[in-house]
């Protein structure tokens, strides 16, 4: 094959696939996630009306000619001298507090969507570190399934000439070829699992959905500015409470409007007036009459919405407690678990196949037993590395009801080595 065609070939596989660290990919996709970048634009808009609504009402300015063409006839005087009308500067000012409640109503409003692109960050962050997690299980799984799936293959084919030659039974020869058929569709399912995950983080991290995305993982260090957090610490408020109490208190500011909009607003007057050749100094004052709309449904309606809110405040206070205590039971339960995988625990993995071999080669064990003793490592260490992408997840669900960031330095390779 000409050499032009390898390099090719060589390039086109490195434009399909990129490599990169588990903090490398998290700092990407914080950096294209459509979520925060509406969330950025979501707090821009709330700043902005809250700064909005301080203003006072623009006054009005009212100007009149009368007699046009006709003041000699109106006020004996000729020409522009016998003009008559006035221009009038009107200054709307809101009686009561519907000035103030509007103010109040912004604000909260503000504050709602800051603590809401605070959980979205969190949020976003969670679900990224997941994804980067699941693909890195998904990884290993399918490695270890297609070694599982290409050492049945030879056990079987093994076996078969084995039974062929009358050195093996039939049985074990068919129940060998079966386990390889069920090892190639565990293999298949898994590939699968892992090429949609890996899609679904290309597009987390801004790559085409084709990119095929390899991910390292860390050995488990944290650097001393990326702490984790302990989960037993009691965190401040968390984003999703803030955000309830904040919409309690827009809820209270356009309470506070309603009532603001039963009081008459006043709207005095001033300016000047000319009539008969003479001009004189205008002032009035405008005020509302509240006979048939007197408010009191809408004051009604934004006490009940208050209601809603307080009572949503309490769910959502009830439901983040409960989960958090879920979360830390869910996280102590793994770590309990995870006590097991120690070095000795490892020791056995390897010495369960070592062991088999060594006897399979002195003639004292079968391939039954070989292919028994592989399946049983492999079947291990699938449950390692379900166990280690569960207690990432289960850290990582922690860190965010707790209302802290989540640090890359959670998805490692051994999450307890620091614990043993």
């Amino acid at each position: 094959m000409p050499g032009w065609i390898l390099i090719l070939a060589g390039l086109q596989v490195a434009a399909d696939t990129v490599t990169v660290d588990v903090a490398t990919a998290l700092q990407r996709g914080l950096e294209v996630a459509p979520a925060l970048e509406m969330s950025r634009y979501r707090v821009e808009a709330a700043s902005r009306r809250s700064i909005q609504a301080s203003p006072w009402p623009n006054p009005i300015v009212a100007v009149s000619v009368e007699n046009l063409g006709q003041s000699e006839a109106f006020t004996g005087i000729p020409g522009f001298e016998g003009l008559e009308g006035q221009a009038i500067l009107t200054a709307p000012l809101p009686f009561g507090k519907e000035r103030s409640g509007t103010i109040q109503a912004a604000e909260a409003v503000e504050v709602a969507v800051l603590a809401s692109a605070d959980a979205t960050a969190l949020q976003v962050r969670t679900d990224l570190l997941t994804t980067i997690g699941t693909v890195l299980r998904d990884q290993v799984l399918v490695s270890s399934a297609r070694d599982e799936a290409e050492t049945l293959d030879r056990i079987a084919d093994a076996l078969r000439a084995q039974a062929d030659a009358g050195r093996a039974p039939e049985g074990d020869a068919a129940r060998a070829r079966l386990a390889a058929g069920m090892a190639h569709t565990r293999l298949a399912r898994r590939e699968g699992a892992l090429a949609a995950v890996s899609a679904d983080l290309s597009r987390r991290l801004g790559y085409p959905p084709a990119m095929v995305i390899r991910l390292s993982a860390p050995a488990c260090a944290p650097s001393p500015a990326e702490e984790v957090g302990e989960p037993g610490v009691d965190p401040g408020l968390p984003p999703e409470l803030r955000a309830a109490e904040a919409r309690v208190e827009v809820a209270r500011g356009q309470t506070e409007v309603a009532r603001g909009i039963r009081m008459p607003d006043l709207a005095p007057q001033v300016g000047v007036r000319r009539t008969g050749g003479a001009t004189g100094l205008y002032l009035g004052l405008a005020t509302t009459l509240p006979i048939f709309d007197r408010g009191g449904e809408r004051i009604g309606a934004s006490i009940a919405d208050e209601n809603s809110a307080i009572a949503e405040r309490r769910d959502i206070e009830e439901r983040w407690t409960a989960a958090r205590v879920g979360a830390r039971g869910a996280l102590d339960a793994l770590a309990r678990a995870g006590a097991y995988f120690d070095g000795e625990w490892f020791e056995s993995l390897e010495q369960t196949v070592v062991a088999t071999e060594a006897r399979y080669r002195l003639g004292e064990g079968t391939l039954m037993e070989l292919l028994d003793s592989r399946r049983a490592r492999l079947q291990a260490l699938d449950d390692y590395h379900t166990w280690q992408a569960e207690w990432w997840q289960a850290r990582l669900e922690t860190e965010r009801l707790d209302g802290r960031p989540a640090p890359a330095s959670i998805i490692c390779l051994d999450p307890l080595a620091e614990e043993r």
